[in-house]
């Protein structure tokens, strides 16, 4: 006999599964690091925007440190 789950019971099942992802410590650094480059790159543009010019993020989570800086040298 084929037994089945019911929809939510499916779904309930694989929401955990989920957060079970959502949550974990290497899930939890990847969006951290996500959102510290987007919020880089916001400012950067922001710069552009009052002082014109290209700008640069850099980013080195090894040395602790993050470098919004303006091109000097033309593209």
């Amino acid at each position: 006999m084929i037994q089945y789950e019911s929809r939510e019971a499916a779904g309930d099942q694989e929401m955990a599964e989920l957060r079970a992802i959502a949550t974990s410590p290497q899930s939890r650094a990847s969006m951290i690091s996500k959102r510290i480059y987007r919020d880089a790159r916001s400012i950067a543009e922001v710069m552009s925007e009052i002082h014109g010019g290209e700008w640069s993020v850099d980013i080195d989570h090894d040395d602790c440190f993050v470098l919004i800086s303006r091109d000097l040298l033309p593209t």
